[in-house]
């Protein structure tokens, strides 16, 4: 799941209607002070957080995310009016930045919301992809298929498997004999 804060309503519908078409699962506060209560809730896997929110500010909320130990992803949405809060957001564990846009008035390119979401998972993906290498007993030519099965793993809850995929089940050592649904890649 991915949860996406920001109080421009124009952004936040375009990111999570994009989100929603690629096939992500997606989750927005209601309000600003639903953030913290909803990502207890919900545990999404990755937080977009716009640091241009005002009451609380984005920096306070990554404050908080980090205290009540919120142990996913943080892509950061900012432009060079929030840059002076980057280092001390850095510290507390963004894990991606998307730049070059005002919080207000700039273009977001939505492809690049996807790639930094994709990148702030790339490790875990990327570990749970050698786990499967490994406990094939080092199998060569399956690394593909390895990688897909860790990104379908990471990506359960938001990549649900088609009716047609669930039906065909697994493989005797548990990878999917075809890989989920993936969000295109952009060209």
């Amino acid at each position: 799941m991915i949860m996406i804060v920001t109080f421009h309503e124009d952004m936040r519908d375009s990111i999570s209607s994009f989100l929603s078409g690629k096939g992500y699962e997606v989750c927005v506060p209601p309000h600003r002070q639903d953030v913290i209560p909803l990502v207890k809730k919900k545990n999404p896997l990755v937080v977009v957080l716009d640091m241009y929110v005002a009451e609380p500010n984005g920096l306070d909320v990554l404050r908080e995310l980090r205290a009540q130990n919120y142990p996913g992803k943080v892509v950061a949405l900012a432009g060079t009016s929030v840059r002076s809060l980057m280092s001390q957001a850095s510290q507390l564990g963004v894990d991606q930045v998307i730049g070059g846009f005002q919080g207000s008035g700039g273009a977001l390119n939505l492809d690049q919301v996807e790639s930094a979401i994709k990148m702030a998972l790339h490790s875990g993906i990327a570990k749970r992809a050698h786990e499967l290498y490994e406990a094939r007993g080092r199998t060569k030519g399956k690394d593909l298929e390895d990688w897909f099965e860790a990104e379908r793993q990471i990506f359960i809850r938001t990549f649900p498997l088609s009716s047609r995929e669930s039906e065909e089940g697994t493989e005797s050592e548990g990878v999917s004999k075809k890989r989920t649904k993936t969000p295109k890649k952009s060209p």
